[in-house]
């Protein structure tokens, strides 16, 4: 039996017609102010405590009494409303079985005997025999990519000589073609790069000389400078008056 909570209306969800017992699950319309073209306003219903095990397949079981389902989208919920369970949002052909949903009083059965839902242990077991890849399977992806690969290389060699507005590029015939305008104006920029750098190097290079050229003029004018104080030292001691 459904009961109202708020803007929301509860209903009752079973895993199949074995279990005895259920899920309550909560729906309503969903209503935003910014519209979204995969959840169209007037077609789509919003459903809150979604149970891990709910599918796709599921839902469409779940609401098969209403009419056709055109998407179903399941979102992770927040930290605050609890790890595990999901939200999803329903979307409906028509406007009359959106509102054929909300009127509803109890769900069927997610897992059907023509349609089962896998859990436990079954589904542990396919999702890691999916997890591995088939030898066969991998070998052509690889030879596909690498056709793929030497196809688009090819294109990109007899591309070189058209511009980006489509004209050929004319170059010097011969046995050696001489380089496009292009390339001959790439070379002539990237040469000008190349001395600017060399000049800035230099630069450099002799303004560490410079500096390193004073710091030595600088450390012997001072051994200078001491080499002078001790010799004015001796000059003042030979000038004292020796009375004997």
């Amino acid at each position: 039996m459904s009961s109202d909570i708020s803007t929301f209306t509860v209903l009752p969800l079973v895993f199949s017609t074995e279990c005895t017992s259920s899920h309550d699950v909560y729906i309503k319309e969903h209503s935003v102010r910014a519209v979204s073209e995969d959840k169209p306003p007037g077609q789509t219903l919003f459903m809150l405590n979604v149970p891990p095990t709910a599918t796709e397949v599921g839902l469409r079981n779940a609401f098969s009494s209403v009419g056709n389902i055109r998407r179903i989208i399941f979102e992770k919920n927040t930290k605050e409303e609890g790890d595990g369970f999901k939200r999803a949002y329903i979307v409906f052909n028509k406007r009359d079985h959106l509102v054929r949903a909300l009127q509803l009083k109890s769900l069927k059965p997610m897992s059907t005997d023509n349609e089962p839902i896998e859990t436990g242990l079954n589904l542990w077991v396919k999702n890691y025999n999916n997890s591995i890849c088939d030898r066969d399977v991998l070998r052509k992806k690889v030879e596909q990519f690498m056709a793929d690969f030497d196809s688009q290389e090819k294109k990109d060699k007899t591309e070189e000589n058209v511009d980006d507005e489509g004209w050929t590029v004319v170059t010097k015939g011969g046995r050696k073609p001489g380089l496009s305008r292009k390339e001959s104006l790439a070379n002539k920029l990237n040469e000008k790069v190349q001395k600017g750098a060399k000049k800035k190097e230099l630069k450099n290079f002799y303004t560490f000389q410079i500096r390193e050229s004073k710091k030595e003029q600088i450390a012997l004018m001072r051994k200078s400078f001491e080499k002078d104080k001790e010799k004015v030292a001796l000059m003042k001691q030979g000038r004292k008056f020796k009375p004997y």
